[in-house]
């Protein structure tokens, strides 16, 4: 009996193994486009998502900096504004959108906040993972011409003869501007007036028009009205002084505290794209920023390109969320 089942022993075994590499061509074939997607992209159009109006520095530096990148990569490069939530509804666009590497979020330091104040089905520092930063401005506080206010120690007097007296406009509750107006105003022991706008553009607007005396912005929307006088820089909030506005003070020059927060724009994929796929990302934007074109167009817009890797920056926004998130506690601050 040994004798006639040895065969059949052997016969099953080669059944078994024939079943298992039919399995695994089978596996082969249906991650094969997968696995090609992630070597070769981009196969088509890369649309990247901002989740602001047109016009602001994320949607401008996407636009420069996207340009240069589909010369690289031989395909189009769309860009995609979803205002609305803060950013949230952005974010949740790119969520949406098929996962195969070619929707791509620009997001900003207040898009990052985001999750501090409200629970959130994502996380910029979890759910995604940075390509390329486009680039770092200084947020600059600025007041009329007309106000007679010379610098942050006549900001600091007024507030103190009447607390409230001195409103400060930014771009929106719960954003960068508003959390390091509120830094400053607790360094120099003060209380100032938050004003929040929805969007850099009215805020300036009415600061100019004498609605607001103060507001702390994005060196992009008020360079140009500094340097034509109709608005007056009085501190920037990045440790040293910019080279856009070499005369003007940093905050920690101006007796804020050590303050050193220069507002970003930076690209992420979904976390867990393929390395492959995130390396040619990675890549194609890294070669574009570092285009002396390219670069002066960013500067003109008054945004600075930086040298910095992925991976840096990753750990700077932990390490600002862990800052912000104290602040927020201590101030109270929410964004109704």
């Amino acid at each position: 009996m040994p004798l006639l089942a040895r065969p059949q022993a052997r016969s099953s075994r080669g059944l078994q193994r024939i079943r298992r590499l039919g399995l695994l061509l089978c596996l082969v074939t249906l991650l094969a486009p997968a696995i090609a997607t992630a070597q070769d992209w981009p196969t088509k159009s890369v649309t990247l998502v901002v989740p602001f109006p047109p016009g602001g520095s994320n949607d401008v530096g996407a636009r420069l900096v996207g340009e240069s990148v589909r010369k690289r990569i031989g395909h189009n490069v769309l860009v995609d504004n979803k205002p609305g939530a803060n950013g949230a509804l952005g974010v949740e666009a790119v969520l949406r959108a098929p996962k195969d590497q070619h929707t791509l979020l620009v997001a900003s330091d207040s898009v990052s906040l985001l999750p501090l104040f409200r629970q959130s089905n994502w996380d910029l520092t979890k759910t995604f993972t940075p390509v390329a930063v486009l680039s770092f401005q200084p947020i600059v506080v600025v007041t009329g011409a007309q106000t007679g206010i010379k610098s942050l120690k006549d900001v600091a007097a007024a507030a103190k003869a009447k607390p409230d007296s001195v409103p400060y406009a930014t771009s929106g509750q719960g954003s960068l501007q508003h959390l390091v107006g509120e830094l400053f105003s607790q360094n120099m022991g003060i209380d100032l007036l938050h004003v929040p706008y929805k969007g850099g553009g009215q805020a300036v607007n009415d600061v100019l028009a004498g609605q607001v005396r103060l507001a702390a912005l994005g060196a992009a929307a008020v360079l140009p009205h500094i340097k034509s006088g109709k608005l007056v820089a009085l501190a920037v909030s990045t440790k040293q002084r910019s080279p856009m506005l070499p005369d003007v003070p940093t905050l920690a020059e101006s007796g804020a505290g050590d303050i050193d927060v220069p507002q970003w724009s930076a690209v992420f994929a979904l976390d867990g794209t393929p390395p492959a796929a995130l390396a040619r990302m990675r890549r194609s934007f890294a070669d574009s920023l570092g285009e002396p074109e390219v670069k002066q167009q960013l500067l003109n817009a008054a945004m600075e390109t930086v040298n910095t890797t992925p991976e840096a920056f990753q750990q700077r926004m932990l390490a600002d969320r862990e800052r912000w998130a104290k602040l927020i506690k201590e101030r109270k601050i929410s964004l109704d």
